[in-house]
């Protein structure tokens, strides 16, 4: 979700302001440390995010963060923009004050978050199209900044912002910002939970971009949903 360092926001805005002044998002989470150099082209697993997700990447992609309810993948040299994972999430509070809490009585399935996020008034969202994500049927939306909003956080700057998620005990929340858009998938597991995956960059003209770049990865992964995390591993393509 950003560009260069153009991104948008996990709550400390640890997510990065745009400025770049802050750190990216797994950061904030205890999740792993960046990767130093970029993966070679092959196929990966998640060491704590669950379920443990599989993936396929071509040369040129590094792990982010990866945490129980938190993963990221971006590519090399651009810690902001990426691929973001998120599990259980809930709906964040839009009260004005930009609270570190839920929205009260919005639920947490696909249909209620997707429900939810399309009734925001400061967003700008496409209509639900179907999707499989991981071999499970997923909801798919694009989102960004209404034109005009003016409401903003006290951490933005002035910027116009939404809050969108909510990671309770997880460690973060999610807020779009200035010129953030992004495509969701969301989907409910069969073992309980939803997963949202987010293909998300800060400078919007760079969307068309980069889903072109990170789809092909949202479809190659598949989850463990009844088998323990494994440490990362890359298989000989």
């Amino acid at each position: 979700m950003f560009r260069g360092l153009a991104l948008v926001a996990v709550v400390l805005f640890a997510a990065a302001c745009g400025s770049g002044s802050f750190p990216p998002p797994g950061a904030s989470q205890g999740a792993s440390a960046p990767a130093v150099t970029p993966m070679p082209a092959g196929t990966y697993t998640s060491a704590a995010f669950q379920p443990a997700v599989t993936f396929t990447v071509p040369d040129g992609w590094v792990i982010t963060g990866d945490s129980a309810k938190f993963f990221q993948l971006s590519p090399a040299g651009n810690e902001i923009d990426g691929i973001y994972l998120f599990r259980d999430v809930a709906a964040a509070s839009q009260d004005a004050a930009c609270p570190d809490q839920e929205e009260p009585g919005v639920g947490r399935t696909s249909a209620d978050l997707i429900t939810w996020i399309r009734g925001l008034p400061g967003l700008t969202v496409s209509n639900p199209a179907m999707a499989t994500i991981g071999g499970l049927p997923a909801t798919s939306i694009d989102a960004g900044i209404k034109e005009g909003w003016k409401q903003s956080c006290s951490f933005a700057n002035g910027s116009p912002t939404v809050p969108l998620f909510y990671g309770g005990a997880a460690g973060f929340r999610w807020v779009v910002y200035g010129a953030e858009r992004m495509r969701l998938y969301i989907t409910d597991l069969p073992t309980g939970g939803t997963v949202v995956v987010n293909i998300d960059t800060v400078d919007g003209p760079y969307i068309d971009q980069l889903i072109a770049q990170a789809l092909p990865i949202v479809k190659s992964m598949s989850f463990a949903l009844d088998a323990p995390a494994s440490a990362p591993a890359s298989v000989t393509p």
